[in-house]
């Protein structure tokens, strides 16, 4: 005959003390995960779950308080790059063309020895203070100069060009044709610098 096994005789396990264990197993776990809802476990299991967790340390809440701050939305300061100086310049001298090509179309006639067609000095002025507008409200967004440059430096660099033979015929007339000129080769100038440090601090990054 074998010997008899160890505990072979002992009877079996409660089921409902197996049943109890286990919901203090979940309970356990609840505690330590945190899943609990606050008043509704076991005072002693708090008081267990509270002995095994370690608390944050003052730099580690230094920390969070640090990054929250840097995430947090910064109310941005009106900061006006020179590219967009140049573009609301030449917007504001293309406005001011127009309006005095309409309120003062006869005496610009007059003095250029020029034909004076009140039709023509209107339409244009109108056309004038259009484009000036628009070059003027996109120089207020920086992602909205590629608009002031593409429309506002040929423009510019025309009006510049046709103001070179007015100079010792009408001053005023080369002045503001000189100034449309200016600013439109201020803002090619101030732009395509802009561009490329641009570019060449996004290749630095990615690298």
């Amino acid at each position: 005959m074998t010997p008899q096994e160890p505990y072979e005789d002992e009877a079996a396990f409660d089921p409902v003390e197996v049943a109890a264990a286990e919901r203090l197993d979940e309970e356990i776990a609840a505690v330590l995960s945190g899943s609990v809802r606050p008043g509704s476990a076991d005072s002693d299991l708090v008081a267990m779950a509270g002995a095994f967790r370690r608390g944050p340390s003052v730099s580690t809440y230094a920390a969070v308080e640090r990054r929250v701050a840097e995430a947090r939305p910064r109310r941005s300061r009106w900061r006006w790059s020179p590219a967009q100086v140049a573009a609301a310049v030449l917007g504001t001298v293309l406005v001011v063309h127009g309006v005095v090509n309409m309120v003062a179309g006869e005496w610009i006639s007059t003095s250029l020895g020029e034909p004076h067609n009140q039709h023509a000095m209107i339409d244009g002025g109108l056309a004038f203070i259009a484009i000036g507008a628009a070059i003027a409200v996109a120089s207020t967004r920086r992602r909205w100069l590629p608009v002031a440059v593409i429309v506002g430096v040929p423009l510019g660099l025309i009006m510049g060009g046709r103001g070179v033979h007015e100079i010792g015929v009408f001053a005023w007339g080369a002045v503001a044709h000189g100034a449309a000129g200016l600013a439109a080769i201020v803002l090619l100038v101030t732009y395509s610098v802009a561009w490329r440090y641009s570019r060449r601090r996004g290749r630095e990054e990615r690298v």
